[in-house]
């Protein structure tokens, strides 16, 4: 029968320790990869930004219609401020209304005449 033998630390022949070989920068990014976290934040990511009915691309297209839509207000708001002002002035100044009489509905006085003549840049115009 063999011998019983204690193994003792101080008493195990001391063993050479093996040098380390450093991690290789690819082992890390492949552990990296292959986190379930990981993959669930790029799964959980790639839904929200092309998936989802509220994905990035129609985002940017709502801000575009929306950056369009400001600009038509502005545009309208202008309008109607000069609206305004025209309709005051129809409403207090006689020499305004009589201004828009002679232009728009071509109206006279009893001893004037009225001579039309045309324009050349609206007639080339129209031409092209």
């Amino acid at each position: 029968m063999e011998e019983f033998v204690d193994f003792v630390p101080e008493k195990e022949p001391a063993q050479e320790a093996a040098p380390r070989r450093p991690r290789k920068a690819l082992s890390r990014i492949s552990r990296f990869l292959t986190n379930k976290f990981f993959l669930a934040t790029i799964g959980f990511l790639a839904i929200m930004l092309f998936l989802d009915k509220n994905d990035l691309f129609s985002i940017m297209e709502r801000r575009k219609e929306l950056n369009d839509l400001e600009l038509s207000k502005d545009h309208y708001n202008k309008e109607l401020i000069e609206l305004h002002r025209i309709k005051n002035d129809l409403e207090t100044d006689p020499a305004t209304i009589e201004k828009l009489a002679r232009e728009k509905y071509l109206m006279k006085r009893d001893n004037e005449d009225i001579f039309l003549t045309e324009d050349n840049n609206t007639k080339l115009k129209q031409a092209e």
